[in-house]
């Protein structure tokens, strides 16, 4: 006897009503139940959402939606007690952003407001207006109020507009699928004073302590890894060369163990600071802050002990001057020096 052929849901990104039941009358159920939210539907409401339509017609069209892939939740209430549809789950073909999807990006789009450069934030808001073109009404008037309610401060705000002819020469220099491509640089560094450079792309890194994106690179000249700010390049051009680098060592760890910017070619070496005060241990212990390796242990007296690692001294030194007279490096020695020399130049400031 042959077996029968198990249901799947169609592979098309449409609604297939089989014959049955019209694709857009599929549509039209599923919109009707996604707008009833929590509360849900009955029967006889979506047949008043299909213009009258037969009962036996929305029994099809819960079944076949539900052969492709819908789940629905279907909770009684009311006098008489009636079945009230709730939607749980969309079918394969459905295009709509759910609510936790939204969200996320809602969070990241926050975020990036209060720490990032318009670069990232541009290409974030192009997706944000795709999501809310395929949002429910319902779940489009939850974000609207959502954003009244939240608030992002604390980080940078890198309003320099950045130009999309030097950016994208920058893109096609480190996306080539061969490998990166040269990339000659104008570049305006913070003096003012401008240079051309032929550089070997390596990644684009976005730093919260400093702010910006910048372009990590291998400067063949100098022979060492250069940060390069893009607000502050000027004009780029790929060139047809593949960009080679003998040593990636010191580009990966310019990558993770940066600090606001700042990196060396050396090994990285552990600190250790011992925070203490009122509210810091307890703020560390619940958002340790993202820094290279980083631990928060409990000490003595309610104190943690927050490590981490870096490749230079001015990094760490900008993390710890935000505990103020909470904090007491206790290594390395190098460090305890380098920030009892950085406040004694704040305290002759104040004299």
């Amino acid at each position: 006897m042959a077996r029968r052929p198990s249901r799947k849901a169609p592979a098309s990104t449409r609604p297939d009503g089989g014959g049955i039941v019209r694709p857009e009358r599929l549509q039209a159920v599923l919109e009707a139940i996604r707008e009833a939210g929590e509360t849900g539907i009955t029967k006889a409401g979506l047949a008043r959402k299909l213009d009258g339509a037969a009962l036996r017609t929305v029994d099809r069209a819960i079944v076949l939606l539900e052969a492709q892939g819908a789940r629905f939740g279907k909770g009684r209430s009311g006098r008489p007690a009636l079945i009230h549809f709730t939607l749980e789950k969309a079918p394969d073909w459905d295009s709509r952003i759910t609510p936790h999807a939204r969200l996320a990006l809602e969070v990241a789009l926050m975020a990036l407001e209060g720490t990032a450069t318009e670069l990232w934030y541009d290409q974030l808001e192009a997706l944000r207006t795709l999501a809310d073109s395929h949002l429910s009404n319902r779940d489009r008037d939850l974000f609207r109020a959502l954003q009244t309610h939240v608030c992002v401060r604390g980080g940078s705000d890198d309003q320099q507009a950045l130009d999309t002819r030097m950016l994208t020469q920058v893109l096609l220099a480190l996306g080539h699928p061969e490998g990166p491509r040269e990339l000659e640089l104008s570049y305006r560094a913070a003096t003012g004073r401008t240079t051309t450079r032929t550089v070997v792309p390596f990644t684009l890194t976005h730093d919260v302590f400093s702010g910006g994106a910048f372009l990590l690179a291998w400067d063949p000249a100098k022979q060492e890894p250069r940060h390069f700010r893009l607000a502050r390049i000027l004009e780029a051009k790929a060139l047809a060369r593949r960009g080679l680098v003998a040593d990636k060592a010191p580009l990966e760890r310019a990558r993770d163990f940066q600090i606001g910017g700042w990196f060396s070619p050396g090994e990285p070496f552990p600190i250790r600071v011992r925070v203490s005060g009122t509210h810091w241990p307890r703020a560390l212990q619940d958002a340790p802050p993202a820094l290279p390796g980083v631990e928060v242990l409990r000490d003595r007296n309610g104190a943690v002990i927050l490590g981490f690692q870096a490749t230079e001294l001015n990094g760490p030194t900008r993390v710890i001057l935000q505990f103020g007279a909470d904090a007491e490096v206790i290594e390395p020695l190098e460090l305890r020096a380098h920030l009892a020399g950085t406040l004694k130049q704040m305290a002759a400031r104040y004299r």
